[in-house]
């Protein structure tokens, strides 16, 4: 953002205080262009989407469990796994759920 190196040791504090925006807004914004991305996804037959709903075989090293990006969505959306993939199918529902996004209202 406004160009600034990593290299000038900038806060990210300072840096949107300078761009305008606050911590908040912006993670919503990030939030809601991801579930947008995967309604879009949902409703496409592409390589994308395979990817995505794949399943890769073997274990995993110690340590925490990493996060899904799939878990995220389901995060996000306070809905079950089943009920996202469903309502993302509906690009009208999707788009009720996403832009109540973090306004507190319940998605229908």
């Amino acid at each position: 953002m406004q160009r600034i190196s990593w290299k000038e040791k900038v806060t990210n504090k300072k840096v949107l205080e300078s761009v305008g925006l606050q911590r908040p807004q912006l993670l919503l914004t990030i939030r809601r262009r991801k579930m947008k991305y995967y309604g879009h996804l949902r409703r496409d037959d592409s390589m994308q989407k395979r990817i995505l709903e794949g399943k890769i075989d073997g274990r995993r090293g110690k340590g925490q469990r990493r996060q899904t990006w799939l878990g995220n969505i389901q995060e996000t959306s306070q809905m079950k796994m089943c009920e996202v993939c469903e309502t993302a199918l509906d690009r009208r529902r999707w788009r009720t759920v996403t832009a109540h996004l973090g306004d507190g209202m319940a998605p229908s």
